[in-house]
């Protein structure tokens, strides 16, 4: 039961940060529906360096998981 509750915890500060870096990229003034998709992939990318250059990645699989 444990690790339901860490995976919940995981996908709640992911799903967060996709919120903030995806509503910070849809104030850029892009047109086209190009954007959405790499939009997407950017989130991703963006949340994943953030995550691993601030060691969070580590530190969660480590304290957390364990």
């Amino acid at each position: 039961m444990m690790g339901d509750r860490n995976i919940l915890v995981e996908s709640f500060v992911v799903g967060i940060t996709t919120l903030v870096i995806g509503s910070t990229l849809m104030l850029l003034p892009i047109e086209g529906i190009w954007f959405a998709y790499f939009g997407t992939f950017l989130v991703g990318f963006m949340a994943h360096i953030i995550y691993e250059s601030l060691g969070l990645n580590d530190w969660f699989c480590k304290e957390v998981m364990n």
